[in-house]
């Protein structure tokens, strides 16, 4: 009895040992509230719409950038990123992959 419930409970710490959570980070944004964002719009109007960037820089307020990562046992499996650049508080364009088409919606590293 007491080696089949050894060999149990060694079983069981074995297999939950094993599993890594998979973790997601950073700005989650839907498509048709990208759509949403067009130049000309100020700073607050795409907080509204995008909510605060995940990365400001203290030295260039002109660019924000969304970024949602994805990592499985350690490794990153995607990266999505969406950069805005904005002059005299307009946003004049946007750069990034977070949702290129509809096929392909990460980048691999």
């Amino acid at each position: 009895m007491k080696i089949v419930l050894f060999a149990t409970i060694l079983a069981f710490t074995g297999l939950t040992a094993c599993y890594k959570t998979p973790v997601q980070q950073g700005n989650i944004l839907k498509q048709e509230d990208i759509d949403e964002v067009k130049p000309g719009m100020s700073k607050q109007q795409v907080v509204i719409i995008l909510g605060t960037p995940t990365v400001s820089d203290p030295f260039n307020q002109d660019r924000w950038d969304y970024i949602n990562t994805h990592k499985v046992k350690g490794d990153f499996k995607k990266i999505k990123k969406l950069s805005l650049f904005f002059e005299d508080n307009k946003l004049v364009r946007t750069e990034g992959n977070y949702y290129p088409n509809k096929e392909d919606v990460t980048t691999d590293l």
